[in-house]
């Protein structure tokens, strides 16, 4: 892509494997984080000119992560059992947090995901029905055919379960908010 006088290439060139090595530890393989790479510049192009650029690489970094976090909003949302993938689009995106508090928002809930489906299966059920699927314990009893008390100690057993691996990956979560 020659564009804007070589700024582009010049900004791909001194940046690239550094940025293909960022976005790589956030996608989690190296061809979809060449794939995000290509689209930031696109859009980097698209959306401005070299002179409005005060930090090129800030920027080229910025607009990378937004593209990568929409591509893993995406691939979650296309693994949703039951419902239909949804296409994001940059407007659609919450930018009222940080690139660094996204990232980090997107780790822990691949981590808690990672916990939630090492559960003990009877821990897992009480737990997807009453956080995931909304259902009251009363409801939760009543599908499982065992006691309110028994649903309350098998939901304080998964969340503590859930919490304590969360801590050993170095997430804690009381300090999170």
């Amino acid at each position: 892509m020659t564009t804007h006088d070589g700024f582009i290439e010049g900004l791909c060139r001194a940046h690239e494997r550094e940025l293909i090595g960022y976005l790589t530890q956030i996608l989690g393989t190296p061809e979809l984080a060449r794939e995000v790479a290509e689209d930031a510049l696109e859009k980097l192009h698209k959306e401005y000119r070299p002179d409005q650029i005060q930090f090129p690489r800030a920027a080229l970094f910025t607009i990378a992560t937004r593209v990568a976090l929409l591509q893993l909003r995406r691939r979650r949302i296309e693994r949703r059992p039951m419902r239909v993938a949804v296409d994001m689009t940059e407007e659609e995106f919450d930018h009222s947090i940080g690139p660094d508090r996204q990232a980090i928002a997107v780790r822990v809930g691949q981590q808690l995901a990672t916990a939630i489906k090492e559960l003990r299966p009877t821990l897992r059920d009480v737990f997807v029905m009453a956080h995931l699927q909304g259902k009251p314990r009363t409801e939760i009893a009543a599908a499982l055919g065992i006691s309110e008390k028994r649903v309350d100690r098998r939901m304080t057993k998964a969340l503590r379960t859930c919490r304590e691996r969360l801590i050993s990956q170095g997430i804690d979560l009381a300090n999170f908010c």
